[in-house]
């Protein structure tokens, strides 16, 4: 967890990260941001849906459920900083 967080975030929790990332011919990482719920952790990663279903049912009806959600594994150690919004 980065050292600015105050309380580590839980799965459930709408959260703002930002983060460092590679950068394909840059000179340097660069920082970036991703807004959404998080929705799984690993020992090395937050799970973060940006895109996701309100409702359950839609989700367990649609069978197109994987093209209509997007996530990403954020890698701890990238983490600049970490706010639970909710």
């Amino acid at each position: 967890m980065p050292r600015n967080s105050k309380f580590a975030p839980t799965v459930g929790d709408i959260v703002h990260i930002t983060f460092w990332d590679h950068a394909q011919d840059a000179d340097d990482a660069l920082l970036f941001e991703i807004f959404g719920r998080l929705t799984a952790t690993t020992p090395r990663a937050y799970v973060v849906h940006y895109w996701q279903y309100c409702n359950e049912l839609d989700a367990a009806k649609d069978e197109n459920k994987k093209h209509n959600e997007d996530r990403y594994a954020i890698v701890k150690k990238a983490i600049q900083s970490i706010r639970v919004l909710k």
